[in-house]
């Protein structure tokens, strides 16, 4: 199961990464080459063709590649020639939280900025201070997922089964 979860894993990645950057590229290339974009013609067949096919193709071999390098270092450790994995240290934990928090917290202000402007029926405010409160909500909920994810990943989760406490 861990190996087709890095797998997994790893595919998805691929899969948004060759997506993004066969835009991008794409994109650079048409400027440089000065295809024409009569009525978008060549955007739609980079966007909904070329994109996805490279993604596919990232996914396959991001998700091959991460399976093969899962497996060998399993079967490492089966024969006992690789030593454990350790634990992450409050570091990296602390650093994987705080950057999981900041996107999560920002992404879920848009979501909920979005959601009242949807619902409201008009894409202007009614008055100074709402418009203020609209601008600075992203910002304060990153700094609060930010702090909720440190807290999460830096919380004292008690001794260890078996441990003797002390």
């Amino acid at each position: 199961m861990r190996i087709f979860g890095w797998a997994l894993l790893w595919a998805v990645i691929g899969l948004v990464g060759g997506f993004v950057a066969a835009v991008i590229i794409g994109a650079m290339l048409f400027d440089f080459f000065k295809v024409s974009q009569f009525e978008g013609a060549a955007a739609m067949g980079l966007f909904f063709v070329i994109a996805p096919i490279v993604a596919c193709i990232t996914a396959l071999v991001a998700g091959t590649s991460a399976a093969f390098v899962t497996h060998r270092r399993q079967r490492q450790r089966a024969d006992g020639q690789a030593a454990p994995s350790q634990p992450w240290g409050r570091g990296p934990r602390a650093i994987l939280g705080a950057a999981i928090g900041l996107a999560g917290g920002y992404g879920a202000a848009l979501l909920g900025l979005l959601a009242y402007l949807r619902l409201s029926g008009s894409e202007y405010f009614s008055s100074e201070a709402l418009a203020q409160v609209a601008a600075l909500a992203p910002f304060m909920g990153a700094a609060a997922g930010c702090g909720l994810g440190l807290w999460i990943a830096l919380r004292d989760r008690g001794p260890a089964p078996g441990a003797i406490s002390g």
